[in-house]
């Protein structure tokens, strides 16, 4: 594989970019290619490259790249304004379709990036409650702010306590973040009996895609719904992967569950700025009687509505879901097949649009502790292999299938599993 010209780049973006990236989340990943375009399911780097792409860029590329449908809704768009800072009928539009398709969201407010609108929610949680704790659990993911990156990805002995992401991160600015074990139901019950008065929300991803794709314990998120309004307590589902991936109505539909707020980015505008805040219009309230605010110059860019309402009617055509789930559980099939075949020690976790590969582990896990004892060496070598045999996948071990995945992308990732499995 060359990556001459990726190297060059690299070595020049470190002069004016701090770590040569534009998020630290990319620093690591090895090696370290830029991309010059990208068309339907495929990825080419600036070295003449052409990868299968399952990174979907993080998950947003739901309907990959250069999609017909979106080019059109956007161009068509452009030629009326790219965004206004006032109100417009495709925000109308928009969110009468997203309060149809997602079941008990009654209303909808706009944002730009999943990190923004979880703060919205939590922001508006509060006001609704006049309570100022948070709970979350370890493991998952609300975005980069600092009352929020707290127990991502923590070692092994800090578990069970708040702990910091990252530098920068004074200890008042997540004072009022509680972390609990995830899928440990009575761990909550406890929490909330004890300290219920001072919590506003409980958030939580409802599979946990960004450490493992593990999945929820049978009644694990029907209790969290129904603990936090035992306790009056603002239940929030991060959707921010999970939404309009797992299925149009989000996990909200794949679970048939309705917590009280709902958080959805990434394959809500197929790639373009967009992310939005639902849920009953009760907790809405705070923002007409003016008790709080939800802000933003690029909230409801007309742009990227315009995305999100062509990304929607693609999603929403026949047997979508069907095909996406089909694609990925039959990779996972194909993975565990293989790698049975090498004497490889691995599962896989998660849905068929969203799945993690565990080298190492016997048994799917269950919550961020168990994914600690994975195989990360086996891990990199693997991606490394595939990325070889032009797949891209993402450094943690995630998939991301997307509707531009078919039959011929399908036989090649097999060819390419059976052969990188022969090596390892």
């Amino acid at each position: 594989m060359k990556h001459l010209h990726s190297d060059q780049l690299y070595k020049a973006a470190c002069e004016v970019i701090p770590c040569g990236v534009s998020s630290s989340m990319r620093k690591n990943v090895q090696p370290l290619q830029f991309f010059e375009r990208a068309d339907g399911p495929y990825f080419y780097d600036v070295d003449g490259n052409r990868f299968l792409d399952y990174t979907l860029a993080w998950g947003p590329l739901i309907a990959g790249s250069n999609h017909p449908v979106i080019n059109n809704a956007v161009t068509e768009q452009l030629q009326k304004s790219y965004t206004l800072g006032a109100q417009h009928p495709l925000e109308v539009t928009l969110a009468k379709r997203l309060v149809e398709v997602l079941p008990g969201v009654e209303q909808v407010a706009f944002s730009n990036t999943g990190s923004e609108a979880v703060q919205s929610a939590i922001r508006i949680a509060r006001a609704y409650t006049g309570k100022t704790k948070i709970v979350k659990f370890e493991g998952h993911y609300h975005g980069w702010l600092n009352n929020v990156l707290v127990s991502y990805k923590p070692q092994a002995t800090q578990l069970g306590s708040p702990a910091p992401g990252c530098g920068g991160q004074p200890v008042s600015e997540y004072g009022e973040t509680l972390v609990l074990p995830w899928n440990n139901l009575s761990a909550l019950k406890s929490l909330l009996a004890e300290r219920g008065h001072e919590i506003a929300c409980v958030l939580t991803e409802p599979i946990l895609a960004n450490s493992g794709c593990c999945m929820p314990l049978e009644g694990f998120l029907e209790g969290v719904i129904d603990s936090c309004r035992e306790h009056g307590v603002v239940s929030v589902f991060d959707e921010v992967i999970t939404g309009f991936r797992v299925a149009l109505g989000g996990a909200r539909a794949y679970f048939g569950l309705q917590p009280d707020m709902s958080v959805y980015a990434k394959a809500i505008a197929g790639g373009f700025t967009m992310a939005a805040v639902g849920g009953r219009r009760e907790i809405f309230d705070v923002l007409r009687e003016g008790k709080t605010i939800h802000a933003g110059t690029y909230n409801g860019a007309s742009i990227n509505l315009a995305a999100a309402l062509a990304t929607i009617s693609l999603l929403s055509a026949g047997d979508c879901y069907d095909k996406l789930h089909n694609y990925g559980f039959a990779l996972r099939s194909c993975l565990q097949q293989a790698a049975d075949k090498a004497g490889v020690t691995m599962v896989t976790s998660g849905t068929g649009s969203v799945f993690s590969t565990h080298f190492g582990l016997r048994q799917t896990p269950l919550n961020y502790e168990e994914t600690l004892q994975a195989d990360t060496a086996m891990l990199a070598r693997f991606r490394s292999l595939m990325l070889v045999e032009g797949v891209l996948l993402l450094p943690d071990g995630r998939w991301y299938i997307g509707i531009t995945h078919g039959a011929e992308e399908l036989a090649a990732t097999r060819r390419a599993i059976e052969r990188t499995f022969a090596k390892l």
